[in-house]
């Protein structure tokens, strides 16, 4: 399939589940990524979701990916692209060297927007604690925001992901080096 007729498929409709896995299992993430890029919203979010049904292989490819996953994340308008590439990023390992502060702060920012999609702030949350979690100060700047929020006016799956996460960080240990043990 040439990248041309992939846009075509993928500006078509709104898929299903099941035909967005064939489409992830068919097509190469290769091909899938370019169209992430693409003007057209529906084209761009259904890459963007059948990219989240890549198999184990094809997640490996999309780590090679990261730092673009991040920019587009940041960049794009579209709530529900800019979710399903949270989703992608959520699966993906974080590493001290390669941190982002542009990320962590966008995370930090999302969490608190109320406007915000609760898909995009709860995946903010859990994002930003991945990266937060392996510097202490960071962490601290977290636990902050996160009790800042008014739990009483959250939804339940946004209450819900700051309890647990707002749980992780209590948990988290300093040990004499001024690193973090995980408890």
């Amino acid at each position: 399939m040439t990248t041309t007729e992939l846009k075509k498929r993928l500006a078509d409709k709104h898929y299903g589940e099941k035909e967005i896995r064939l489409i992830s299992q068919t097509i190469s993430p290769d091909e899938i990524y370019s169209c992430l890029f693409d003007s057209d919203k529906r084209t761009a979010d259904n890459a963007a979701w059948a990219l989240t049904k890549l198999s184990k292989e094809g997640r490996t490819f999309l780590q090679t990916k990261h730092n673009e996953l991040i920019e587009e994340a940041m960049r794009t308008k579209s709530t529900t692209k800019r979710r399903l590439i949270m989703t992608i990023i959520e699966k993906q390992k974080f590493c001290k060297e390669t941190i982002r502060t542009d990320f962590i702060d966008f995370c930090l920012d999302k969490i608190i927007c109320a406007e915000e999609a609760v898909g995009v702030r709860s995946l903010a949350v859990k994002l930003a604690y991945a990266q937060c979690s392996l510097y202490p100060e960071l962490t601290a700047e977290l636990k902050m925001v996160l009790e800042q929020l008014d739990a009483a006016s959250l939804l339940p799956g946004l209450k819900s992901i700051r309890k647990r996460t707002l749980n992780k960080i209590g948990n988290l240990k300093m040990n004499d080096n001024n690193k973090i043990n995980r408890t």
